[in-house]
């Protein structure tokens, strides 16, 4: 049956004409069920089991929301049967055929914003931790972010893979944060400095310093907010809630410039912070900032680490003690950061102690058990401002947590993305499929199937033919609908083949926008939507990269397909 409607529908749709523009009457209904996962502890810290769904009052922006949907969530749960294996050479990102039953963890080990004696430090800590007080039944991946995001092991409760990954670990300095430490000139050359030019001369050069700090540091925000959104798409799929332990010296909430003539180089995080909060939110994930650094103390009156100033002069005074407070500032901003994404997701953010693994520990076992509950919320308008959510428990003496709030956006409402135009194969729209290229899991909100055969051999001088077969579940799609009954959607079908190096060889992107008779609708919906697409390659061995990717919404899916093209 899957091969049948691969191999009838997708051809017809690939080939059709470009349609007709729907009529300018468009129906368009939104409806969202918001979902939010409460951890209901006692005073002991122990999870509560007992509550019903009378227990609970949900409020948005303090009115009261009627309660659409009600579980409690725990790890005894029994999985869901697993679905039937899939045919020869078809692939999918569909979650059911890669999630593991249970809770997932997420140990991300962040290396990008954390320094190298640190990053021994957490690594030996997560080899005792998984050595020693793994849960049974677990299921945990593990990723490394450095300069760039990598996965070191797919979810598995196997400790003996987990500590492989682990190994695998390698501590390395951080590129942003080497930028962001300035050229420290030695007491004598800034002596001589002074003697030369004058402290005009000094103050130029600390204000390039501070420009370059705060750029470094803007560039390591971004890069970590990107990984986290990446996150966000990857699990978004997978049912119930996920625990992203993040283990970081993470980043400042706001960076205020020391000098007053430098106020132009203030920077606040907080709103980009919280729009990624809110996907994540979205796709249940709650996130367990972790503080790699361990207990924190004052490292500058440390006898190893000297104070001294921009251009290395000793500190004393009220020098010193500017410093002092520069430095506390500084991690009280990381732990604001920590603080607010944990609370934004409905996690609990750990610093100030050095028993790392404990911590982890105590993260996931919060995150494993507690009550999901939906509402629809009485605003029809769909605005785009935070909406807080508040949560009260019938029940004296517990603690309640969970996400604070969410962003009302219409998904449809996004702005069109412009087009970065490439060479005449190669056609990618904007910065989200450049990064789903990158992602090292799969997106899992737009989910599809894909056949994809082994191609023949080239003749010589030639490529040989690649045939990718796309069924998209249409559930996962969003459609507009016409006041005649059709309905029409809008998404581009990118295919990227890798070269064991990671280069691409070669890349397709088609956009495809069509309407359906309300039986094309309804088939599609009980069948999916095919699609196909054509290229050829050299010989050699390639991971592709399939992308589908919702123009209307700008949601997308992503799988990679293994393929060998053979020599003549």
């Amino acid at each position: 049956m899957l091969g049948a409607v691969f191999l009838g529908g997708a051809w017809a749709l690939a080939q059709q004409a470009p349609p007709p523009e729907l009529p300018a009457t468009v129906l368009r209904v939104t409806t969202r069920l918001v979902l939010v996962d409460v951890v209901v502890t006692d005073k002991d810290g122990n999870p509560v089991r007992d509550l019903t769904r009378h227990d609970f009052q949900i409020f948005e922006d303090g009115k009261p929301q009627r309660l659409a949907t009600f579980s409690f969530e725990t790890p005894a749960r029994r999985p869901p049967m697993p679905p039937e294996p899939l045919p020869p050479n078809v692939y999918t990102n569909r979650p059911e055929y890669r999630m593991p039953p249970g809770p997932l963890t997420i140990l991300l080990l962040d290396g990008l914003n954390t320094p190298v004696q640190q990053q021994a430090f957490v690594r030996d800590q997560m080899l005792r931790y998984v050595a020693t007080q793994l849960r049974p039944n677990q299921r945990t991946a593990i990723l490394a972010l450095s300069n760039q995001l990598f996965l070191l092991q797919d979810f598995t409760s196997d400790p003996q893979l987990l500590l492989e990954a682990l190994k695998k670990f390698t501590v390395q300095p951080s590129v942003q944060l080497a930028r962001e430490q300035p050229d420290t000139p030695m007491p004598a050359e800034a002596a001589q400095l002074l003697a030369e030019f004058g402290r005009g001369t000094l103050a130029t050069i600390e204000r390039f310093q501070t420009e370059r700090s705060a750029a470094a540091t803007d560039m390591r925000v971004q890069m970590t907010l990107g990984v986290l959104r990446a996150l966000a798409r990857a699990t978004a799929g997978y049912r119930g809630r996920k625990n992203l332990i993040w283990i970081s010296s993470a980043f400042p909430f706001h960076i205020v410039p020391e000098n007053a003539d430098d106020f132009d180089l203030y920077r606040s995080y907080a709103d980009e912070m919280r729009r990624t909060a809110a996907l994540l939110a979205d796709a249940q994930v709650a996130v367990y900032p972790v503080d790699a650094r361990g207990l924190v103390g004052f490292t500058m009156a440390d006898a190893s680490n000297p104070a001294r100033g921009q251009f290395g002069q000793s500190l004393a005074g009220g020098e010193f003690s500017q410093t002092v407070t520069r430095s506390m500032e500084v991690v009280a901003s990381s732990h604001a950061t920590m603080n607010n994404i944990a609370a934004d997701t409905g996690g609990r953010a750990y610093y100030n102690r050095n028993d790392i693994d404990a911590a982890v520990d105590l993260s996931i076992a919060d995150g494993s058990t507690y009550y999901s509950v939906g509402y629809y919320p009485d605003k029809e308008k769909w605005d785009g401002k935070f909406r807080r959510i508040e949560v009260k428990v019938a029940r004296e003496d517990v603690k309640v947590r969970y996400r604070r709030g969410y962003y009302a956006f219409d998904p449809l409402d996004r702005p069109k993305p412009k087009e970065v135009k490439g060479d005449k194969e190669t056609k990618i729209k904007d910065q989200e499929l450049l990064a789903a290229l990158n992602d090292p899991l799969p997106a899992t909100v737009v989910t599809f199937l894909a056949h994809v055969p082994p191609p023949p051999a080239p003749l010589p001088g030639f490529g040989a033919p690649v045939t990718v077969q796309f069924l998209v579940d249409a559930k996962t799609l969003s459609f507009e609908e016409a006041s005649d009954g059709r309905r029409r959607f809008d998404a581009d079908f990118l295919v990227a083949a890798f070269q064991p190096d990671g280069k691409v060889a070669k890349s397709l992107n088609h956009t495809v926008g069509a309407p359906l008779s309300a039986p094309s609708y309804a088939r599609a919906l009980e069948q999916g939507l095919p699609y196909e697409m054509k290229l050829e390659l050299e010989p050699g061995s390639y991971q592709l990269r399939l992308i589908v990717r919702d123009n209307r919404t700008g949601l997308l899916g992503t799988t990679d397909v293994p393929l060998i093209v053979n020599k003549p």
